[in-house]
């Protein structure tokens, strides 16, 4: 009877419940535009150069044999207007005469302010993200005393604003 029993016990068929049938939408209808060749443009028409009368050049006399019958050779165009030479800009930007002492003032207390936090960063305990930012800032300051060196007060203040900025969030 044991043996009968045990075999009852799992009275349950395995039968899998039929799953309905997923069929996808059908697609949207694909509108297609339709692009009209654009015409080809219509060539400028370039001005005919003005003739200016200037006096014909005395030509050199030259030996009957040396000129070739049938040749025409082009005169050399006529020497540009030359132009008052300007001095080509200058690559650094300056700021007006009186408030270069007040710009350097105000790049010397933002690198003093980058060099105090960093100072108070602890390095050991940077991850290695806030060594670069570290480095990175350290660099700032080197370049921005070079570009102060330089006078190049725009460049440097940039640099150092950068450095200050990564200097702060490193303290926090």
């Amino acid at each position: 009877m044991a043996v009968l029993a045990a075999g009852c016990a799992k009275a349950k068929a395995q039968v899998e419940p039929e799953m309905p049938v997923l069929e996808p939408p059908p697609p949207p209808p694909r509108v297609v535009a339709v692009y009209e060749a654009e015409p080809e443009p219509v060539p400028a028409v370039e001005p005919e150069p003005v003739e200016t009368t200037q006096a014909p050049r005395p030509r050199p006399n030259r030996p009957a044999g040396t000129r070739q019958e049938g040749s025409t050779r082009p005169e050399p165009a006529p020497p540009p207007a030359s132009r008052p030479s300007t001095p080509p800009p200058s690559l650094t930007l300056k700021p007006s005469a009186g408030a270069e002492s007040k710009t350097e003032a105000s790049i010397r207390d933002l690198l003093v302010r980058a060099g105090r936090d960093l100072g108070r960063a602890n390095y050991g305990a940077l991850d290695s993200d806030g060594r670069a930012q570290y480095d990175t800032a350290k660099r700032f300051l080197q370049q921005a005393e070079e570009a102060l060196k330089t006078r190049n007060y725009v460049f440097a203040g940039k640099l150092a604003d950068k450095a200050a900025t990564l200097a702060s969030v490193l303290v926090r």
